[in-house]
């Protein structure tokens, strides 16, 4: 048996996907780094699906506007690129689009119209990074722990249509967002042959600020769940081309794919 202990090393990273917690050593054969443990580095796609995290909050005024944004959905297609160091410790880095969809939850003080209304947005630019270090080994068994961030930056691109049930877009003006979260993980992984196994739990903290034009008081969310939980488990045949399937329950709930290449 084995063990390994580092120190916990935290960056101002990022995000919602997690990931396997044994990574960093299940990754442990690459197309050029098949003897070398110093150093791996790998890129991959990531395709993550949110179908419902639910926001609470106040605008500047301390109105609140609990009965209004509550089903959210997030939708993210993007490209990753990790470097591990030792084995033990893997620094990651996401880009690529989201767009994102909301629905009125119905509420008996609004009126029948207000309540039928959705809002979704268009793909635009989002980012993510993460650092992942394994605390502890025993033979393939990996215990792990992250921190996570994640970013939708505000911009002309990443703003709500306004949709009523028939899907018509209403003449409106534009309200921009943006999305900020931070994610802490711990979580297990064992290694039996090509397949890996995970679960773990999860503190979330997630912001949403919505901008809706001038003159109007911004709206400033935050996620309703603080703490989840994981699983999912990843598929090697070859030891250098990875998939992996993962669900988030209870602070959101969600599904993903990705496929990683270890060079």
């Amino acid at each position: 048996m084995r063990y390994f202990l580092l120190s916990l090393i935290c960056f101002s990273l990022s995000a919602a996907y997690i990931g396997n917690p044994g990574d960093p050593a299940i990754m442990n054969t690459g197309f050029f780094s098949s003897t070398g443990k110093f150093f791996k580095f790998t890129s991959g796609y990531l395709a993550d699906y949110i179908s419902d995290k639910r926001y609470t909050g106040t605008d500047e005024n301390g109105i609140d506007p609990n009965d209004t944004f509550r089903h959210f959905g997030l939708y993210s297609q993007m490209a990753s690129v990790s470097f591990i160091f030792l084995e033990r410790l893997e620094i990651t880095g996401y880009a690529g689009g989201s767009k994102e969809h909301m629905k009125w939850c119905q509420n008996p003080q609004l009126n029948d119209f207000i309540s039928l209304i959705d809002f979704q947005s268009t793909y635009h630019f989002s980012w993510s990074a993460a650092a992942k270090v394994i605390l502890l080994q025993w033979g393939q068994t990996y215990f792990t722990t992250e921190f996570t961030y994640f970013n939708v930056p505000s911009s002309h691109q990443s703003y709500f249509k306004f949709l009523n049930r028939l899907n018509l877009p209403l003449e409106t003006e534009k309200q921009t967002f943006s999305i900020r979260e931070w994610q802490v993980t711990g979580g297990l992984a064992t290694r039996i042959f090509f397949l890996t196994p995970y679960g773990g739990v999860t503190y979330l903290f997630s912001k949403l600020n919505i901008h809706a034009g001038d003159g109007v008081p911004p709206l400033y969310y935050k996620n309703e769940q603080k703490f989840g939980y994981f699983y999912g488990f990843t598929l090697s045949l070859t030891g250098r081309l990875h998939l992996n399937f993962e669900r988030r329950m209870r602070d959101e709930f969600s599904y993903s794919f990705a496929t990683i290449a270890v060079f």
